[in-house]
């Protein structure tokens, strides 16, 4: 089904449920579309990751996620997905957003002075217009060159 533009898109924190549904997403776009190592989803981070979730008000589903890891000095962006027919609508960068507001909003669980993430090569040029800066050398992700980006 194709995504309609003049949809407002709910996101939020992702309720158990919505977990479920936003494993599907990252199931269809990391193993299913990229080729990544289906041993990859879920994984050990997941139980303790804050869950954020892009839904779809038209069939209530959960289009895109990402979540948020706790790491020293950093909260780290991770997995974020949204469905192919649902992307060019500005979600991915929304879902960014929303995780941004949310660490912002609950430092004293994440206590951190950067948002980092590890982005695939292909993917910089969006990181860069969502903020992002390019840190460190290229490496190895699941046989995928990936590098570190960070924003203050």
């Amino acid at each position: 089904m194709p995504a309609a533009t003049n949809t407002s898109y709910p996101i939020h924190v992702a309720s158990a449920d919505e977990f479920s549904q936003a494993l599907q997403v990252r199931i269809r776009v990391f193993v299913e579309i990229q080729k990544f190592s289906a041993d990859l989803e879920p994984d050990e981070h997941d139980p303790t990751a804050t869950h954020i979730v892009v839904i779809d008000p038209t069939i209530n589903k959960v289009i895109g996620t990402l979540r948020i890891l706790k790491s020293p000095g950093a909260a780290k962006l991770g997995r974020v997905a949204v469905l192919p027919e649902y992307q060019g609508l500005g979600l991915g960068k929304k879902l960014i957003e929303f995780a941004e507001q949310h660490i912002v909003d609950h430092l004293d669980q994440f206590k951190c002075e950067v948002i980092k993430l590890g982005s695939q090569m292909d993917k910089i040029g969006f990181y860069q217009k969502c903020g992002f800066v390019r840190k460190g050398e290229v490496f190895d992700d699941d046989g995928a060159p990936h590098v570190w980006m960070v924003k203050d």
